[in-house]
């Protein structure tokens, strides 16, 4: 468990944070530009000197500024990873790493060499040039340098911003495992919905220095009081069960409580829990079951609520075997439709508009 309870000046508002995270899971921390997401996490590292208050990690009391007491950055054993890199230019890959592994924080207790290059997928690059790299091989490079390190909790400041879509959709699995395969803590600083969609178990949002909401993350996310919610930015996250592949046809089939779905292919055994993103953007609405269209998935929900948006658009909230998918209609669509709260409905979405994580 790491408690936080810490005051830190800013130029425009006071960074007044008070709270617990739990150790078993990926925290993502989302706001918008200059809100104390950064802040946050540097006081947590213990690189704001500035900073007041208490915070502990596992029983450990890393600042109390009452006692005096302030533990510095490298006696933390904490894994920085920033938006940059930051490897030594000087040394190749292999050099790098090994660096990393000689200065490990728990010596006892490091992890496997092969493990970490094999998990973040850089084998191939011990060889090389840093200079050689691309943007996302060095990123990747770099995470396997601070887990190599063996940290006890592992923050990450944007590590995907200034990658490509190709690259991000290279490391966002690698960082999916991150915690389940080495059982570190991670929390993470990012502005990108789906990025924090993808990677994220839970998940606070910070205005002005301070949270506002904080939880699941895929409850966070169809929450109508939340300001990640907008015309064009809505999104469900989905929890389901594979069930079937139809190789033929390059789809794989899945079970949402009693309802199926389809999605394009994916390489995981029958049984396996996938998290599924689904834009709200994507979703269609029916108030008959419908069999002559080429979109094949169709969900029976019933509408839980609705939200007016800008550009006389609503977003409906749909329940369905536990779960919520969102979908963004037009006023008109509404009124033709007879769409109220309670009344049950289909929502019609491709297969090729689910990412699968």
């Amino acid at each position: 468990m790491l408690n936080i309870s810490l005051q830190l000046p800013r130029d425009r508002f006071l960074l007044d944070v008070d709270i617990s995270l739990d150790g078993d899971s990926i925290w993502a921390i989302m706001g918008r530009s200059g809100c104390g997401k950064t802040s946050l996490l540097r006081a947590i590292a213990g690189l704001e000197s500035g900073a007041k208050g208490k915070i502990s990690f596992h029983g450990q009391v890393w600042l109390d500024t009452d006692k005096q007491i302030c533990i510095a950055p490298e006696q933390r054993r904490i894994g920085y990873i920033f938006q940059e890199a930051r490897l030594f230019p000087h040394l190749d890959v292999m050099g790098n790493l090994q660096f990393a592994r000689q200065r490990a924080c728990r010596r006892d207790n490091t992890f496997s060499f092969s493990h970490v290059v094999e998990q973040l997928g850089v084998d191939h690059l011990l060889g090389r040039r840093i200079q050689a790299l691309s943007g996302g091989e060095k990123q990747r490079v770099a995470i396997a340098r601070t887990l190599l390190n063996a940290p006890d909790l592992l923050l990450m400041d944007e590590p995907l911003a200034s990658l490509d879509w190709t690259s991000k959709t290279t490391i966002l699995p690698i960082l999916r495992n991150l915690q389940k395969e080495f059982g570190i803590p991670v929390i993470f600083v990012s502005h990108a919905r789906e990025e924090v969609a993808r990677l994220a178990d839970n998940m606070l949002l910070i205005d002005h220095g301070r949270v506002t909401l904080q939880g699941e993350c895929r409850r966070l996310f169809i929450s109508m009081d939340s300001d990640l919610i907008s015309d064009d930015g809505a999104l469900s996250i989905l929890e389901a069960d594979v069930t079937d592949h139809d190789e033929g046809h390059g789809l794989t089939e899945l079970s949402l409580g009693r309802q199926k779905l389809l999605v394009n292919w994916v390489n995981a055994e029958v049984g396996t829990r996938l998290r599924i993103l689904l834009p709200a953007q994507e979703v269609s609405i029916a108030t008959e079951d419908l069999d002559c269209l080429s979109i094949q998935n169709r969900l029976a929900v019933t509408v839980e609520t609705m939200k007016e948006l800008g550009n006389r658009n609503v977003l409906l909230s749909l329940s369905t075997e536990g779960q919520t998918v969102q979908a963004v209609v037009t006023c008109r669509a509404v009124d033709m439709l007879g769409i109220s709260i309670g009344k049950p409905v289909f929502a019609y979405f491709k297969a090729s508009c689910l990412n699968v994580v």
